[in-house]
Formats: structure tokens, sequence, C-alpha cells
């Protein structure tokens, strides 16, 4: 993992520890063991999917998911929106419930991951997406 992954996987970890989320997995963290594979129904390759960071909201007592987008590039692969719909459909029938989805990136990228998530995400999964500005800042490549 780069050094600004590890930093960022860091960083939300830190974010959502403030929102109250109960910290369960991070990847790269000593102490944290690594996320759960989160099983794939039907998205892309099929295959399941690790976050970079998963917790539990006690407040709301849903499952919580954190990605890192270090870069650009990283916001819109088919990857990246195979990603983003395995985690968003985790729970989706559990209401209010539903696993909630925090993605991390440079500050500069905010703007632009918005769209994407307007674009190519169920309109149903949109308010269970944080977008989470960077207070580091990263290269964007």
């Amino acid at each position: 993992m780069e050094e600004t992954e590890k930093r960022l996987v860091r960083e939300l970890v830190a974010y959502l520890k403030g929102e109250g989320v109960d910290i369960k997995g991070a990847r790269g963290i000593e102490g944290l063991g690594a996320p759960p594979p989160i099983a794939n129904d039907g998205y892309g390759s099929a295959r399941p999917h690790r976050a970079d960071v998963v917790g539990f909201d006690p407040q709301k007592r849903r499952i919580v998911f954190g990605l890192v987008r270090p870069q650009r590039r990283s916001l819109d692969s088919e990857a990246a929106l195979e990603e983003y719909n395995v985690f968003l459909d985790h729970n989706a029938g559990a209401g209010e419930r539903a696993s909630a989805l925090y993605v991390i990136m440079p500050q500069d990228l905010l703007a632009e991951f918005t769209s994407i998530v307007t674009h190519y995400l169920h309109r149903e999964y949109w308010h269970r997406v944080v977008a989470v500005g960077s207070t580091g800042g990263s290269p964007q490549s």
C-alpha cells in the first residue's frame, strides 16, 4: 500500500471515530484486522470486495464502509463503481439501518465525486454516501 493510501486510511479512521463509529477493521493499520470480504450480489465481476475501513455506527445501528480514493482515476473506474454498488447494496433493504459508505479523497476531487455518485449510482443510495475531503492533500495523477 502506498504511503498516500496509508495516510488516507488513517485519516478516514480518525474521521469515522469522530463521527462516533466503532472501527472494526482497517487495511494496513496496526492493531486493527483487515475488513472482511463483502459478497457481491451480481455486479461486474461478481467477486466479493473488501473496504479499506469497516465499522459500526451504534447511534444509527448500521455498518459503515470506508474507501480511499487518492487520485482522480480511482473515482470512476469499473472496479470503483462495482465497489460502490457492492457496499451500498449491503443491507439495502434494512431502511435506515442500511450500510453507509464514506469515501475519502483529496478536497479538489469532491465535486467530481459528487457528480459521479449522482450519475452512476441508484438515487436511493445517494443519502448513504458521504464524501470526505482529505485535510492532507495529495497528488491527483
